[in-house]
């Protein structure tokens, strides 16, 4: 006899849940034309209290079930949020509906990230074509057998450390910036997903690091990177590519022109970079979404020039390298490439270790000078 009751209250209760969702499935599917049925509660549906709207009465719910609703409507004329009352403490807490987010996405959708995968595909383009022209920019007059110190320890490790969270940065940046489009069709959905994740948190970590690094760069190389008359020269040479030999102090115009844009943009970087980092400063939506617009894209311009000096400090150019990694360059290379700074510099030339002495290359050999 229990045993019978019991069942027939479960099935009492199954049938009266089987009866509530196939009321629930009628009212979602029932044709706006139709007759409206009594309001609920704006607390129960969330309506909008704007008084201006003239749908003030129209439930959220329905906006939502029927995108072609006068609330949606409206929304998308007047350009802005529709705002309600809520006991939620926060910043965009009221904000009941709004299309701005929309309309952020398919910016960076259909313009921040396919004009930035044509920027860097450009670029290396551009330095592919130069390597096949020019090859390798060789010291014309050979190896001298004498060097100078251009840069000293202090100095080579500023560079070193900004330069290397730059390029982490950079690389993690394009991954979750042009992966979707990239990299899922080449690994599937799982494993972009594990790249992607790692990629934030490394990005996420690694930026007030750069933010460091970049104050210690401006201070270390300001000083011989502010432009002068000669540099005018520098560039309607094109740096000696055409119009003969163009003169450079210890930085030429072309080093001075990327110094500059490198910190300027870093800026900007830094700046919009830490606001995304750090939420917490009571900033509205509005505001985080310009910032990765502002982030992305001048991220992505600095990366892609960083290609052509990154090409031309390794492999596209001989005895450019060393510099950064001895802190020392050949005499011949600084006459041929940095002619003013190499007569102020050239009474400080000493001999160059052979290739077999145990000291040669070692960064800790550097001049009284060294820091």
């Amino acid at each position: 006899m229990i045993k019978t009751c019991h069942l027939g209250i479960n099935g009492g209760i199954g049938q009266a849940i089987l009866l509530l969702m196939l009321s629930l499935a009628m009212l979602l599917i029932t044709p706006s034309t139709q007759a409206e049925p009594p309001q609920p509660s704006s607390a129960a549906l969330g309506t909008t209290t704007d008084s201006r709207s003239a749908h003030s009465n129209v439930p959220f719910a329905a906006a939502v079930i029927n995108p072609g609703s006068g609330l949606w409507r409206e929304v998308r004329q007047r350009g802005g949020p529709i705002e309600g009352i809520t006991q939620v403490s926060g910043t965009d807490a009221g904000i009941l509906i709004s299309t701005r987010g929309e309309e952020w996405r398919q910016l960076r959708t259909e313009k921040v990230i396919p004009y930035s995968g044509y920027l860097l595909a450009v670029v290396l383009a551009v330095l592919v074509l130069f390597r096949l022209i020019r090859g390798q920019l060789k010291i014309h007059a050979g190896r001298s057998g004498m060097r100078i110190l251009r840069f000293t320890y202090s100095q080579r490790a500023v560079h070193w450390v900004a330069g290397i969270t730059f390029v982490i940065l950079g690389i993690t940046g394009v991954v979750l910036l042009l992966g979707r489009t990239l990299l899922i069709p080449v690994m599937g959905n799982s494993a972009f997903g594990v790249i992607a994740s790692f990629s934030k948190t490394v990005h996420d970590y690694l930026g007030p690091v750069f933010v460091i690094s970049l104050v210690f760069l401006f201070i270390y190389y300001v000083k011989d990177n502010f432009f002068k008359l000669k540099d005018i020269q520098w560039f309607a040479k094109g740096g000696g590519m055409f119009g003969g030999h163009a003169h450079a102090g210890r930085f030429n115009a072309g080093e001075k022109t990327w110094f500059w844009l490198a910190i300027l943009l870093g800026i900007v970087v830094s700046v919009t970079g830490l606001v995304l980092d750090f939420p917490i400063f009571g900033l509205d939506r509005e505001t985080m979404e310009l910032s990765l617009l502002i982030h992305g894209i001048a991220a992505i311009i600095v990366f892609g020039i960083s290609f052509g000096h990154m090409y031309l400090a390794t492999v596209g150019m001989e005895g450019a390298l060393e510099s950064m990694t001895t802190g020392y360059c050949d005499a011949n290379w600084a006459k041929e490439h940095h002619d003013d700074w190499y007569e102020e510099v050239k009474d400080t030339a000493e001999p160059a270790p052979s290739e077999d002495s145990p000291t040669h290359g070692s960064p800790g050999q550097a001049s009284p000078s060294g820091a």
